[in-house]
Parts: C-alpha cells; structure tokens; sequence
C-alpha cells in the first residue's frame, strides 16, 4: 500500500508540514490533533491533488476546539454538516 503525503500550510502551527497519510485516497477534509495540545484541532480543506506523485496539498481553516473547527471546515469545504 501506499502512502500519501499531505502537506500543509496556512497553519500557524503547522506552517509548511507534510505528513503521511495511509488512506486510498485524500478526503475534501482533514483534522489533526495538535500533539502538545490534546483536545484542539487543525482543519485544514483539500486544494489541490498530485495522483502521480500521491501529494495532496490543504490549507489550513481553523484551529481550536473541534465545536468551533468543524463548522468553518465543512463551510469552506462547501460540504453540508
């Protein structure tokens, strides 16, 4: 299998991050929990898809308590929650 590799900007806390994903394909969407702050969140929405090179490039939404992210997400998303 194999892997994606996000990456991310925008973020003030992840500002030009990559990590690795294990999914078939990337999703409009992704949150990530911030390690040294269990319980906030990054969103981030999907810009744009590499298929050869399996990158999928996010900018960041919103980060904070995942009440407050999750609607700003799905909202820049265009997905209805």
């Amino acid at each position: 299998m194999s892997h994606w590799i996000y990456e991310l900007s925008g973020s003030p806390e992840a500002e030009g991050h990559q990590r690795m994903a294990g999914e078939p394909e990337p999703g409009k969407v992704v949150v990530f929990e911030r390690a040294e702050k269990p319980g906030i969140v990054d969103g981030f929405v999907r810009e744009s898809v590499d298929d050869l090179m399996m990158v999928a490039r996010f900018r960041w939404v919103a980060g904070g308590d995942p009440s407050v992210v999750m609607p700003e997400l799905l909202r820049a998303a265009a997905i209805s929650p």
